[in-house]
């Protein structure tokens, strides 16, 4: 991250005037409250059921990927009304430049800061995948005004490395077979090192927003560090209620089987309380977990799934770069394809191990991949390379229509109506029904004098009283 992108937040953050608040429905989620000042700007809203106007509240601005402003602020609701917090989530911020997600932040927060008393103090900013980045840089950019960041799915802006001081308090989320897990891991030991202020919480799962169990804990820990700062003052009734959620979460994971959840859980509680209450029951249950031998090849399986997970995507790496140049490169597609058909085989394994964990991560990292350069070559004309990489999205969902539906575009705009053709049965057999895209789609022109095609359409048109008379049935 450019050190001009960082001051483009800080200069465009700099100073709106509190004014009388909005009333607005609280103990809700609000989908879409326009801002003043820019009304093509949008967030949706949650306001704690005890909101007044009389005096100041945290508040908790998220970032999603997809511009999905809703799901945060879904999933932070139940910690947010219980802690008194309120959450925001950007309907405009999504991946790609970092100056529409800026543009995003400074309008929601302009927007926050004149309707609602805030308290500059407990600033938190939390992000998911891209949006995760966009809230670190958010941190570093505004140098200690922003108290916390909750990164999920990634971390720091890509080439920025934690350097003391760390100007904001870090909690890490990340599946255990999310792709980005080594990065994660890898941050939590930088952050280590430079003294930083940080929690990692590992969850089953995979690249996602955590369950709500997650965000609840990591804005609870958000306000616990408010406590050690001084910016809320320390509550010993509250202090005492985090430590018995907490141990109870653990006790649970243990009632269930997750003793490696359970084991972090309590280690976690051990280090975030210790000064505040006595957690002697914590260090013990966490060192007796960490003797057992399921939590040791727990964690065992863990590390190793970070070397199976890199070994394994630098070969498919180099093979897509091999066979994106074309026939040059005899047989590097076929073994690019069979590298991904096997790693589909141990993902679907039914037992967790590091090969699992490690071809999980890889598939989620290579559909991304190659459906951002299958979308990129389309639009420059590149369409064999294109191919190639629908063939591959093929291999990592095998069942997926509209990826077939990508190749026959593909190979129709290549010139290979053939092939385009085949990919047009299989993304039918697989459960394609949208006879007006076919009718319409300009990529596939090269098709519509084939007879193959029109018999595609008119088994579709022939289909579509008996798919509307089921959507009555399935929906009356």
């Amino acid at each position: 991250m450019r050190a001009r992108s960082l001051a483009l937040v800080l200069i465009a953050w700099s100073a709106s005037p509190i004014v009388s608040g909005q009333e607005l429905p609280r103990g809700t989620v609000i989908d879409k409250v326009a801002c003043a000042r820019d009304p093509n700007q949008s967030y949706a809203l949650y306001l704690p059921t005890a909101y007044s106007a009389d005096r100041t509240w945290p508040i908790l601005y998220a970032f999603d990927p997809g511009a999905r402003g809703r799901l945060p602020v879904e999933r932070f609701r139940d910690a947010a009304e219980r802690l008194g917090v309120i959450v925001a989530g950007s309907n405009n911020s999504r991946n790609g430049p970092l100056t529409a997600s800026v543009d995003a932040m400074n309008a929601m927060y302009a927007d926050t800061r004149a309707r609602f008393g805030l308290n500059l103090r407990r600033i938190y900013v939390t992000g998911f995948s891209g949006g995760a980045r966009v809230a670190a840089t958010i941190g570093l950019a505004m140098k200690g005004q922003v108290a916390g960041v909750i990164g999920v799915g990634a971390g720091f802006p890509e080439g920025v490395k934690p350097s003391a001081p760390v100007p904001f308090a870090f909690f890490g989320a990340v599946g255990t077979d999310d792709f980005n897990y080594p990065e994660l891991r890898q941050l939590e030991q930088a952050l280590g090192a430079v003294g930083a202020r940080h929690r990692l919480e590992i969850f089953t799962g995979s690249h996602d927003w955590p369950p709500e169990t997650v965000c609840s804990r990591a804005l609870e820990w958000m306000e616990l560090r408010a406590m050690q700062s001084g910016a809320r003052t320390q509550d010993p009734e509250w202090l005492d209620g985090f430590l018995s959620r907490g141990m109870a979460a653990a006790a649970g994971d243990e009632s269930a089987g997750r003793l490696l959840e359970a084991y972090w859980l309590y280690a976690a509680l051990s280090k975030d309380l210790a000064g505040l209450r006595d957690v002697s029951a914590c260090e013990r249950r966490a060192a007796e977990l960490e003797r057992r031998g399921e939590v040791r090849r727990g964690l065992k399986e863990l590390k190793d799934s970070i070397d199976r997970q890199e070994a394994l995507e630098a070969t498919i790496t180099q093979l897509a770069r091999r066979a994106r140049a074309g026939p040059a490169a005899e047989g590097a597609e076929a073994d690019l394809l069979a590298m991904l058909s096997d790693a589909r085989k141990k993902a679907d394994a039914a037992r967790q191990s590091s090969e699992r964990m490690a071809a999980r991560r890889v598939l989620a990292a290579s559909w991304a991949q190659f459906g951002s350069a299958a979308t990129d070559d389309m639009a420059s004309g590149r369409f064999e390379p294109a191919a190639m990489c629908y063939r591959a999205m093929a291999r990592v969902r095998p069942e997926n229509a509209q990826v077939e539906y990508g190749l026959a575009c593909a190979c129709a705009r290549g010139g290979n109506r053939k092939d385009a053709i085949e990919a047009l049965r299989r993304a039918v057999g697989k459960g394609f029904t949208d006879v007006s895209r076919l009718k319409a789609d300009p990529n596939l022109d090269s098709l519509r004098g084939e007879r193959a095609f029109r018999q595609i359409v008119e088994a579709l048109v022939q289909k579509e009283p008996e798919r509307r008379g089921q959507q009555m049935v399935d929906h009356p």
